[in-house]
């Protein structure tokens, strides 16, 4: 019985590291520019080119709809942290991508349909023919193995410039609301967090918590003692 809950356990501990494939080489992508030619179809079946989305950043989530790990899990993270950001289609594109050849419009279709997505500006899309989907795969660097009917990934979402330029990643299946305003900026060309300030942030917030949880047990404590007192 412990087996497959060890399995599921090391399942979950690579994907929260997004280290289940091999990760883009960002020395090569970062600054450089996807081809705007590429055609896509979206899960009501409407064909367009990647470069009809400029104007805006543009965050592409790579996954595939037969996925049962990696995959749900960073679509539901996006789901929770999307809002935070902003609203697709006004202030981003958000383009979930299926990169499994295989993937029909009714396959994203019912993709979009379970997790509630508008399909408008948050798009489920696939690409139109192998040679688009394998173009823009290697434009970011994505790559993949097969795994029976399953497929060996990485797990991250790309960040573009509204000019269709490779600006940041962010990996695993969890997303940071701060990490993704981080990486809209760098779109758009404002100044970003710097990463050890971020890490500075991260440190004082834990210094919060420690803090927090010192005044609590402290109330605790006197109450306890006030209790002692009156019995």
């Amino acid at each position: 019985m412990i087996l497959p809950f060890l399995f599921l356990f090391i399942t979950l501990l690579f994907a929260q590291s997004g280290s289940t494939g091999i990760p883009p080489n960002e020395s090569k992508t970062l600054d450089t520019y996807i081809p705007g030619d590429i055609k896509l179809v979206d899960s009501f079946g409407n064909e367009f080119q990647l470069k009809d989305l400029k104007g805006k950043p543009i965050i592409i989530s790579p996954i595939y709809t037969k996925c049962r790990a990696s995959c749900p899990l960073i679509t539901k993270s996006l789901l929770k942290v999307i809002p935070k950001a902003g609203k697709p289609g006004r202030d981003f594109w958000v383009v979930t991508l299926t990169f499994d050849p295989k993937d029909t419009v009714k396959d994203i279709e019912k993709f979009r349909e379970k997790y509630g997505i508008d399909g408008k500006g948050w798009k489920v899309v696939k690409a139109k023919t192998s040679e688009d989907l394998f173009r823009l795969l290697d434009a970011i660097d994505f790559r993949f193995m097969t795994a029976g009917d399953q497929f060996i990934h990485p797990n991250l979402i790309v960040v573009l410039s509204p000019e269709l330029q490779i600006k940041d990643y962010l990996y695993g299946v969890n997303y940071n609301y701060l990490e993704l305003m981080n990486a809209l900026r760098l779109a758009r060309g404002e100044l970003a967090l710097p990463e050890k300030f971020r890490s500075y942030l991260f440190i004082v917030g834990m210094v919060g918590v420690a803090g927090t949880s010192v005044y609590l047990l402290y109330l605790i404590n006197r109450i306890l003692q006030r209790r002692k007192k009156t019995a």
